[in-house]
């Protein structure tokens, strides 16, 4: 967290990547029952919460790389949303994202995946807006209040 917070207060990060990777093996291990001692088993903890939040969209898929490639990309995007629930990145996102000079509310956050088997990178499809809209109420932390001046705004994007 406090990597994020340095990135986000005094390096003003516009972006933020959360990437995953195919052929994971703590996802491959989250997906066993099997007790992994601490600290793995706390880190593969969130990793079955997304199993259990999406085991519907998991469980229809009968393919077992096919299974283990949709819950990487499921995490990539849980992964995303709990950047956007900390009060670091939401404080900074309101604050730049009212002001009539910002193309966007920063930083942003993309969700993407890489597959080591092709070398390839490729971006996870997110609907942020409408993810967001269904935690707002949960996880906003009344960053909302704060508005930069001009001169406050230029000194966001320094």
């Amino acid at each position: 967290m406090s990597v994020m917070q340095y990135a986000v207060d005094y390096l003003k990060v516009k972006h933020i990547i959360v990437c995953g990777h195919y052929d994971c093996g703590g996802v491959r291990a989250a997906c066993s029952a099997v007790d992994h001692g601490p600290p793995l088993q706390q880190w593969l903890r969130s990793i079955r919460d997304v199993r259990r939040l999406y085991k519907d969209v998991l469980n229809a898929i009968e393919d077992d790389e096919e299974r283990h490639r949709k819950l990487v990309e499921l995490n990539v995007v849980e992964q995303c949303l709990s950047v956007l629930k900390t009060g670091i990145v939401q404080k900074r996102r309101v604050r730049t994202g009212r002001h009539r000079l910002a193309p966007f509310p920063m930083p942003r956050v993309h969700a993407v995946v890489y597959d080591p088997s092709t070398g390839k990178l490729t971006r996870v499809n997110v609907d942020h807006p409408e993810l967001l809209e269904d935690i707002t109420s949960i996880y906003d932390l009344g960053a909302k209040n704060e508005i930069l001046t001009p001169e406050e705004f230029v000194m966001e994007l320094q």
